[in-house]
């Protein structure tokens, strides 16, 4: 009986403690849904399609996403670009773009495998529905998501090792740049050595 009392008291005098610690740092729980955090900006959720300048599509109909994709979450038909008013610059685009939210481990590598730098992932994370057929999205709503998320200009592909950490919100830049410069660096075996390798994967440092 006592030893019980003892141990209410001690447990409630740590947590006590660790109130005072909270009032002392200004850190309180986030009241959600009203209160959202702000996210980072590498943050991966829902993924989003975006656009050329000119708001013709980037995407290509390569499937190299859907190749690389480890859980089979993306779906793509290629179709040739049509002459008389092209989709996008390429000699084809995505006629069908289906992004399957219930596969997806949301790891990034369509984002990585992308040679048009087409697929963002977004801060988009409240995914929750009672039916499933929302979490199947198509190619007009990842168009939305990145609108909804970046505006309408190209933005930043998340993978940090494609850009600096200074450079992200700018136009993008194709990924194939950041490729030919790695290429370059380790053709010279003397450059190269482990920490060197993980600055250039993490930009920030």
């Amino acid at each position: 009986m006592i030893r019980g009392i003892f141990a209410i008291i001690r447990g409630m005098g740590i947590t006590f403690k660790h109130m005072l610690m909270n009032i002392a740092t200004n850190r309180f729980t986030v009241q959600y849904p009203k209160q959202k955090r702000v996210l980072p900006d590498r943050a991966r959720w829902a993924l989003s399609l975006q656009w050329h300048e000119d708001l013709t599509e980037r995407c290509v109909g390569c499937q190299l996403c859907a190749a690389i994709c480890p859980s089979e979450a993306i779906y793509i038909e290629g179709a040739v670009n049509p002459l008389d008013k092209p989709i996008g610059k390429g000699e084809r685009y995505a006629m069908t773009w289906i992004w399957d939210a219930t596969r997806c481990l949301y790891c990034g590598f369509c984002v990585e495998a992308c040679p048009e730098e087409a697929i963002v992932m977004t801060k988009i994370y409240e995914l929750a529905t009672d039916r499933r057929e929302d979490l199947i999205w198509h190619k007009a709503r990842l168009y939305e998501a990145k609108r909804e998320q970046f505006g309408e200009k190209p933005t930043f592909a998340w993978m940090g090792f494609y850009r600096r950490a200074k450079d992200m919100g700018k136009p993008i830049e194709l990924a194939r740049i950041w490729h030919e410069q790695e290429e370059e660096y380790y053709k010279d075996s003397k450059k190269f050595n482990m920490s060197d390798r993980y600055k250039r994967f993490l930009r920030e440092l």
